[in-house]
């Protein structure tokens, strides 16, 4: 199993409010989730309203199209022009272990 893990700031220096700042980002994880079937959710500095640190993840098999999705990803947010790309980061985890099933109450 390969985890691909992704964190990115907007920069969005005409908000005039944490109202506006909500609006818009609202608008972009639906835009994100319709689009491409990822949600996409604030991490950071929630209380500024003219920047935003947002995440997402994708699990998968195949680390190049984790790689070529989270591209996707971030090409897409660009596109939708709500705010400025400031920086992205993000990387991959393999987890080759074999899981051991055990039952559990419940």
């Amino acid at each position: 199993m390969i985890v691909g893990v992704a964190q990115f700031e907007l920069s969005m220096p005409y908000n005039q409010s944490l109202k506006e700042k909500r609006h818009l980002l609202k608008k972009l994880k639906e835009r994100v989730m319709s689009h491409l079937h990822i949600s996409v959710n604030e991490v950071h500095l929630m209380d500024k309203w003219q920047r935003a640190v947002m995440g997402f993840a994708v699990v998968g098999n195949d680390s190049k199209k984790i790689e070529a999705l989270m591209a996707k990803v971030f090409k897409f947010i660009q596109a939708q022009e709500l705010g400025q790309l400031r920086s992205e980061k993000w990387e991959l985890m393999v987890y080759d272990d074999e899981l051991e099933w055990s039952d559990h109450p419940g």
